[in-house]
Protein backbone atom coordinates (compact mmCIF):
# COMPACT_ATOMS: atom_id res chain seq x y z
CA UNK A 1 0.00 0.00 0.00
CA UNK A 2 2.78 2.39 0.92
CA UNK A 3 4.58 1.54 -2.32
CA UNK A 4 1.48 2.31 -4.34
CA UNK A 5 1.05 5.68 -2.62
CA UNK A 6 4.71 6.52 -3.26
CA UNK A 7 4.39 5.60 -6.94
CA UNK A 8 1.26 7.73 -7.30
CA UNK A 9 3.04 10.64 -5.60
CA UNK A 10 5.99 10.37 -7.96
CA UNK A 11 3.66 10.30 -10.96
CA UNK A 12 1.83 13.37 -9.65
CA UNK A 13 5.13 15.20 -9.16
CA UNK A 14 6.25 14.28 -12.70
CA UNK A 15 2.98 15.48 -14.20
CA UNK A 16 3.21 18.71 -12.24
CA UNK A 17 6.78 19.27 -13.48
CA UNK A 18 5.75 18.69 -17.11
CA UNK A 19 2.79 21.07 -16.80
CA UNK A 20 5.01 23.68 -15.16
CA UNK A 21 7.54 23.41 -18.00
CA UNK A 22 4.80 23.75 -20.62
CA UNK A 23 3.35 26.72 -18.74
CA UNK A 24 6.75 28.42 -18.60
CA UNK A 25 7.21 27.93 -22.35
CA UNK A 26 3.77 29.35 -23.07
CA UNK A 27 4.53 32.31 -20.80
CA UNK A 28 7.82 32.94 -22.61
CA UNK A 29 6.07 32.75 -25.98
CA UNK A 30 3.40 35.15 -24.76
CA UNK A 31 5.96 37.61 -23.42
CA UNK A 32 8.00 37.38 -26.66
CA UNK A 33 4.89 37.93 -28.76
CA UNK A 34 3.94 40.93 -26.66
CA UNK A 35 7.46 42.32 -26.98
CA UNK A 36 7.52 41.71 -30.73
CA UNK A 37 4.14 43.40 -31.13
CA UNK A 38 5.36 46.45 -29.20
CA UNK A 39 8.55 46.54 -31.25
CA UNK A 40 6.60 46.30 -34.50
CA UNK A 41 4.37 49.20 -33.52
CA UNK A 42 7.43 51.28 -32.69
CA UNK A 43 9.09 50.26 -35.97
CA UNK A 44 5.97 51.21 -37.93
CA UNK A 45 6.00 54.70 -36.39
CA UNK A 46 9.71 55.11 -37.13
CA UNK A 47 9.20 54.06 -40.76
CA UNK A 48 6.26 56.42 -41.21
CA UNK A 49 8.44 59.29 -40.00
CA UNK A 50 10.83 58.56 -42.89
CA UNK A 51 8.04 58.40 -45.48
CA UNK A 52 6.48 61.67 -44.33
CA UNK A 53 9.85 63.43 -44.21
CA UNK A 54 10.78 62.22 -47.70
CA UNK A 55 7.54 63.67 -49.02
CA UNK A 56 8.60 67.02 -47.62
CA UNK A 57 12.06 66.61 -49.17
CA UNK A 58 10.64 65.89 -52.64
CA UNK A 59 8.41 68.97 -52.44
CA UNK A 60 11.19 71.41 -51.60
CA UNK A 61 13.25 73.08 -54.32
CA UNK A 62 16.52 74.76 -53.38
CA UNK A 63 19.06 76.91 -55.19
CA UNK A 64 21.03 73.80 -56.10
CA UNK A 65 18.43 71.23 -57.05
CA UNK A 66 14.75 70.42 -57.42
CA UNK A 67 13.22 68.48 -54.55
CA UNK A 68 12.53 65.33 -56.56
CA UNK A 69 16.18 65.08 -57.56
CA UNK A 70 17.17 64.53 -53.94
CA UNK A 71 15.28 61.25 -54.09
CA UNK A 72 16.04 60.38 -57.71
CA UNK A 73 19.74 61.31 -57.50
CA UNK A 74 20.49 60.74 -53.80
CA UNK A 75 21.57 62.00 -51.47
CA UNK A 76 21.91 65.64 -52.59
CA UNK A 77 20.41 65.71 -56.07
CA UNK A 78 23.75 65.06 -57.77
CA UNK A 79 24.18 61.32 -57.17
CA UNK A 80 24.15 58.62 -59.80
CA UNK A 81 20.84 57.32 -61.09
CA UNK A 82 21.97 53.72 -60.54
CA UNK A 83 25.06 53.44 -58.33
CA UNK A 84 23.66 55.72 -55.60
CA UNK A 85 20.71 53.39 -55.02
CA UNK A 86 19.97 49.82 -54.03
CA UNK A 87 20.78 47.65 -51.03
CA UNK A 88 24.40 48.84 -50.88
CA UNK A 89 23.43 52.47 -50.27
CA UNK A 90 21.83 53.08 -46.87
CA UNK A 91 20.41 56.50 -46.02
CA UNK A 92 18.77 58.32 -43.15
CA UNK A 93 17.32 61.80 -42.57
CA UNK A 94 18.86 64.68 -40.65
CA UNK A 95 18.05 68.36 -40.17
CA UNK A 96 20.79 70.48 -41.77
CA UNK A 97 20.47 74.28 -41.73
CA UNK A 98 16.80 73.94 -40.73
CA UNK A 99 16.06 71.69 -43.71
CA UNK A 100 15.50 67.96 -43.99
CA UNK A 101 18.40 66.29 -45.79
CA UNK A 102 19.09 62.76 -47.00
CA UNK A 103 22.34 61.58 -45.41
CA UNK A 104 24.37 58.45 -46.15
CA UNK A 105 24.41 55.66 -43.54
CA UNK A 106 22.05 54.47 -40.82
CA UNK A 107 21.02 56.12 -37.54
CA UNK A 108 20.20 55.03 -33.99
CA UNK A 109 16.86 56.06 -32.50
CA UNK A 110 16.42 55.70 -28.73
CA UNK A 111 12.91 54.90 -27.51
CA UNK A 112 11.47 53.79 -24.17
CA UNK A 113 11.42 50.14 -25.28
CA UNK A 114 14.98 50.07 -26.58
CA UNK A 115 17.45 51.35 -29.15
CA UNK A 116 16.49 50.95 -32.81
CA UNK A 117 18.69 51.20 -35.92
CA UNK A 118 16.92 52.88 -38.84
CA UNK A 119 17.89 53.22 -42.50
CA UNK A 120 16.28 53.24 -45.93
CA UNK A 121 17.22 52.41 -49.50
CA UNK A 122 15.95 53.84 -52.79
CA UNK A 123 15.27 51.77 -55.91
CA UNK A 124 14.27 52.56 -59.47
CA UNK A 125 11.00 51.15 -60.79
CA UNK A 126 10.00 49.35 -63.97
CA UNK A 127 6.48 49.51 -65.41
CA UNK A 128 4.78 46.88 -67.50
CA UNK A 129 4.34 47.85 -71.15
CA UNK A 130 0.75 46.59 -71.23
CA UNK A 131 -0.67 47.58 -67.85
CA UNK A 132 1.69 50.45 -66.90
CA UNK A 133 1.76 48.97 -63.41
CA UNK A 134 5.02 48.71 -61.49
CA UNK A 135 6.35 45.22 -62.17
CA UNK A 136 9.82 45.11 -60.60
CA UNK A 137 12.69 47.16 -59.25
CA UNK A 138 15.30 45.10 -61.10
CA UNK A 139 17.41 47.37 -63.30
CA UNK A 140 17.88 47.16 -66.25
CA UNK A 141 14.20 46.51 -66.75
CA UNK A 142 13.35 43.10 -68.18
CA UNK A 143 11.77 42.66 -71.58
CA UNK A 144 8.20 43.91 -71.71
CA UNK A 145 8.73 46.77 -69.27
CA UNK A 146 10.28 50.23 -69.16
CA UNK A 147 12.05 52.26 -66.50
CA UNK A 148 9.93 55.03 -65.01
CA UNK A 149 12.03 57.99 -63.80
CA UNK A 150 8.93 59.41 -62.13
CA UNK A 151 8.58 56.54 -59.65
CA UNK A 152 10.91 55.40 -56.89
CA UNK A 153 10.59 52.64 -54.31
CA UNK A 154 11.72 53.43 -50.75
CA UNK A 155 12.24 50.58 -48.27
CA UNK A 156 12.80 51.39 -44.59
CA UNK A 157 14.47 48.82 -42.34
CA UNK A 158 14.16 49.00 -38.55
CA UNK A 159 16.42 46.77 -36.44
CA UNK A 160 16.67 46.07 -32.72
CA UNK A 161 18.95 43.68 -30.85
CA UNK A 162 17.05 40.53 -29.91
CA UNK A 163 14.16 41.23 -32.28
CA UNK A 164 13.54 40.48 -35.96
CA UNK A 165 14.12 43.20 -38.54
CA UNK A 166 11.06 45.10 -39.71
CA UNK A 167 10.80 46.41 -43.28
CA UNK A 168 8.27 48.82 -44.77
CA UNK A 169 8.03 49.95 -48.40
CA UNK A 170 6.27 52.73 -50.26
CA UNK A 171 6.40 54.08 -53.81
CA UNK A 172 6.95 57.77 -54.43
CA UNK A 173 5.72 59.45 -57.61
CA UNK A 174 6.81 62.68 -59.21
CA UNK A 175 3.59 64.52 -59.97
CA UNK A 176 4.34 68.19 -59.29
CA UNK A 177 4.72 70.65 -62.15
CA UNK A 178 6.39 74.03 -62.30
CA UNK A 179 4.82 76.90 -64.21
CA UNK A 180 6.31 80.03 -65.69
CA UNK A 181 5.10 82.97 -67.72
CA UNK A 182 6.42 82.64 -71.28
CA UNK A 183 7.25 85.60 -73.48
CA UNK A 184 9.04 83.90 -76.35
CA UNK A 185 8.20 80.51 -77.86
CA UNK A 186 10.12 80.93 -81.09
CA UNK A 187 13.76 81.31 -80.12
CA UNK A 188 16.10 78.54 -79.05
CA UNK A 189 17.24 78.61 -75.42
CA UNK A 190 19.08 75.29 -75.33
CA UNK A 191 22.66 76.41 -74.90
CA UNK A 192 22.92 75.87 -71.14
CA UNK A 193 21.41 73.85 -68.32
CA UNK A 194 18.68 75.71 -66.43
CA UNK A 195 19.04 75.66 -62.65
CA UNK A 196 16.23 74.76 -60.28
CA UNK A 197 15.15 78.27 -59.31
CA UNK A 198 15.55 80.20 -62.56
CA UNK A 199 12.60 81.49 -64.60
CA UNK A 200 13.42 80.85 -68.28
CA UNK A 201 11.25 82.33 -71.02
CA UNK A 202 11.71 79.39 -73.41
CA UNK A 203 11.94 75.65 -73.02
CA UNK A 204 13.81 73.07 -75.07
CA UNK A 205 12.34 69.82 -76.23
CA UNK A 206 14.21 66.54 -76.48
CA UNK A 207 15.67 67.49 -79.87
CA UNK A 208 17.28 70.66 -78.54
CA UNK A 209 14.79 72.97 -80.25
CA UNK A 210 12.53 75.55 -78.66
CA UNK A 211 9.00 74.32 -78.01
CA UNK A 212 6.31 75.91 -80.13
CA UNK A 213 2.76 76.76 -79.12
CA UNK A 214 0.41 78.00 -81.81
CA UNK A 215 -2.15 79.00 -79.21
CA UNK A 216 0.17 81.83 -78.16
CA UNK A 217 0.08 83.59 -81.54
CA UNK A 218 -1.18 87.14 -81.19
CA UNK A 219 -0.49 87.44 -77.47
CA UNK A 220 2.43 89.22 -75.86
CA UNK A 221 2.62 86.78 -72.93
CA UNK A 222 1.52 83.16 -72.69
CA UNK A 223 1.18 80.84 -69.75
CA UNK A 224 2.30 77.25 -70.12
CA UNK A 225 2.78 74.35 -67.70
CA UNK A 226 5.82 72.14 -68.21
CA UNK A 227 6.84 69.01 -66.32
CA UNK A 228 9.26 69.70 -63.47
Amino acid sequence: MKGQILAELMIAIAITAVLAAIGAQLLNVGLYSAGTSEDRQAASRLAEEIFETLRAVTFGNTTSTQGWNNLYLPPTGSGDIYTSKGSGNLYHIEIVDNNWKIISGSETVILDNGDFTRSFIIENACRDNSTAGISTTTIPCPSGSWEDPGSQKVTVTISKTGAPDFTFSQYFSRYLNESTSQENWGSNNCSSVVDATSTPTTYCNIDGKADANLNCVGFSTCFRIKQQ
